[in-house]
């Protein structure tokens, strides 16, 4: 046999061999052991998700006009707030980079 078959011969025996040393240990995996289904586990428990608590910063039992203007002001600061972030953030998004000199 030349040296080039005898190459061929070795490499097809380990695909073999690892092959068949996968297909075993899928078969004998502890997950298919009947061991693993000797003892049974316990069910969880479920679970009640409790209620978020309810934003108290807005008078939420008052319906007066002084309570509605209240409410409003505090939400027009906050309007005001996320404006003044947009803002910021689309600046940052549109600047341009600047050349870097190089140190002396």
């Amino acid at each position: 046999m030349s040296k080039t078959g005898i190459i061929v011969l070795v490499v097809a025996v380990v695909v073999v061999a690892g092959g068949i040393w996968w297909w075993m240990a899928s078969q004998n995996g502890p997950g298919n052991s009947p061991a693993a289904y000797a003892t049974p586990t316990p069910m969880m428990q479920e679970v009640t998700p409790t209620p978020a608590p309810a934003d108290t910063s807005l008078s939420a039992t008052g319906s007066s006009n002084a309570d509605l203007n209240a409410d409003l002001s505090q939400i027009d600061g906050q309007m005001s707030g996320m404006n003044s972030d947009n803002a910021s953030i689309t600046q940052g998004m549109n600047d341009q980079p600047v050349q870097q000199e190089p140190p002396q």
